[in-house]
């Protein structure tokens, strides 16, 4: 998985810093002598007006000076949010996962869990980069639908996987398709035998049997074409390839 450049955690650390000076001292703080009440609604306010990181300087203020205040879980929460809406993903995670760990019987628990898989699959990058944080995000995702099973947080999770399995069959089948090109017929075959094997249920697994299909038979291994052949028409007979296949009979 890529190492990100620390800067969420760089300026995370340097305004719980400032916050405590400003505390400290007392000078120039524009949160002196308010409460956690207060400093809630201040949040809630520059959320609604789309001002995410400022949202996120008040929450942080909130929980240094009141960390034992009755709602600091609905203050992790909206932080977590404001760190998403803000686009750092990676600390949008980190929160949720802490929220979680900390309130794991919270009511908000389904909702802390979806907004982890969220984060993560924010941060999945275009197809043909690394899918390290895909490969995580799927399999937090997959957990969310297991432990919520029947809620909102689940539904959608469910939906964020199976955008993200479409994202990692595209991947090997991409990748099936770099060694073809280039006539690496064994090559190819693994990562098409990949897509089939381990995403059947999306678009890429017709088109990853055709590329079975036509690089066994270029390397002359009748056997394993035909079965490539056979199911491609047998299990996605409407598919645009078995349309191709059945034209065409043999590869071009």
């Amino acid at each position: 998985m890529r190492i990100l450049p620390p800067r969420w955690s760089l300026r995370r650390a340097g305004g719980f810093a400032l916050l405590a000076f400003l505390a400290a001292c007392g000078g120039g703080d524009p949160y002196q002598g308010l409460d956690a009440d207060a400093l809630y609604r201040i949040a809630e306010n520059e959320m609604a007006e789309g001002d995410a990181e400022n949202a996120v300087e008040v929450l942080e203020r909130l929980h240094l000076s009141f960390g034992d205040w009755p709602r600091i879980p609905d203050a992790g929460m909206l932080l977590a949010l404001a760190h998403f809406e803000d686009g750092d993903f990676l600390t949008a995670r980190s929160e949720y996962r802490r929220f979680l760990d900390r309130f794991a019987e919270n009511p908000r628990a389904p909702e802390a869990a979806v907004g982890e898989c969220r984060s993560l699959a924010a941060l999945v990058p275009h197809p043909q980069r690394d899918q390290g944080y895909t490969e995580e995000a799927i399999t937090v995702c997959g957990a969310v639908v297991a432990d919520y099973a029947g809620t909102p947080a689940a539904e959608e999770a469910q939906l964020l996987r199976s955008t993200l399995r479409f994202t990692m069959a595209e991947k090997e089948y991409l990748n099936g398709n770099h060694y073809f090109r280039r006539r690496q017929y064994d090559s190819a075959i693994i990562y098409w035998q990949f897509v089939v094997d381990l995403y059947p249920d999306t678009e890429f697994a017709p088109r990853a049997l055709l590329g079975l299909f036509r690089a066994n038979e270029a390397i002359g291994y009748a056997d394993l074409a035909a079965e490539a052949r056979t199911r491609l028409l047998d299990e996605y007979p409407d598919s645009p390839e078995a349309v191709e296949l059945r034209t065409t009979g043999t590869a071009p």
